[in-house]
């Protein structure tokens, strides 16, 4: 039964949000930041499921799968207008409840990286419209096709747009955004929509709510599956989460979030757990 289990789910995929890539709590979506400013952020993610949705879209049952990641991001402002950013998983933890003979059911280890930057196109009026490029590194292990992975073995490539909007003087902001995504390796290009938005309910506590998915083009090598639980081909998703943030100081806070979704393929049905800390500049 569990080697029709494993089978039957090689090609799924959990949601990847090691590092924030979209949306960063302080200098959000599409506004960069001042020059010499810095944004540096710990945090922890966890999940864990025993249902996957299918290709098909299905859910369906699965050994216990667990995700445990910690990981950093920094971002500086080079211009007012361009800002660099670096994220990595510093340590990844992916587990499978299995026992089946020859299946290396436990990997930990350094993940994968992210560089790129973001360039403010436009300032008119309280909105704002910005372009990102992203590149994503290889850099976390990987084995045969099917097996556990902590990292991806393709490069990829992607190009997006911010457009966010203030709401001053009430403290509150709304942000869109979109990203296209090029892959390597056989596994298949994807697009990337979010919604965003946030509210200061008191001078040091703020709430954001999001709503994001990924569509995928299906173009990849269709005997390419990736790595089981953590990078996979075809991988679809629409989730949503409610973040909380508080700061002790102008510079230094905390963040927590909980994130859940539907309408997934090639994905694992579970909540997603994140906290954190963070020191801008």
């Amino acid at each position: 039964m569990i080697k029709f289990k494993i089978k039957t789910t090689l090609s799924l995929i959990v949601i990847l949000l090691v590092f924030g890539i979209s949306v960063q709590q302080v200098y959000a979506g599409a506004w960069t930041q001042k020059k010499g400013g810095g944004y540096y952020k710990l945090d922890f993610r966890y999940l864990s499921g025993e249902k996957v949705y299918d290709p098909s879209g299905t859910k369906i049952p699965i050994s216990k799968f667990t995700d445990l990641t910690i990981g950093v991001f920094g971002s500086y402002g080079i211009t007012n207008d361009f800002t660099f950013f670096l994220g990595a998983a510093v340590f990844k933890s992916v587990k499978l409840d299995t026992t089946v003979s020859g299946v290396e059911n436990d990997i930990k280890g350094f993940g994968n990286m992210m560089i790129g930057g973001k360039y403010k196109m436009a300032n008119f009026g309280k909105s704002v419209l910005s372009g990102k490029l992203i590149f994503g590194l290889p850099t976390g292990k990987t084995g045969d096709d099917g097996a556990l992975w902590i990292g991806s073995k393709d490069f990829s490539q992607a190009i997006g747009l911010e457009y966010g909007y203030s709401l001053y003087p009430v403290p509150a902001y709304l942000n869109a955004g979109a990203t296209f995504t090029n892959r390597s390796a056989g596994i298949s290009d994807h697009f990337n929509y979010a919604l965003e938005a946030g509210y200061s309910f008191l001078k040091n506590l703020t709430l954001i709510v999001r709503f994001h998915g990924q569509i995928s083009f299906e173009n990849g090598d269709v005997n390419v599956k990736g790595g089981f639980g953590t990078f996979s081909n075809n991988q679809q998703f629409i989730a949503y989460n409610a973040e909380l943030i508080y700061k002790f100081t102008d510079n230094i806070g905390i963040k927590g979030y909980y994130e859940s979704g539907g309408a997934g393929k090639n994905i694992i049905s579970a909540p997603v757990l994140n906290v954190g800390m963070f020191f801008s500049n």
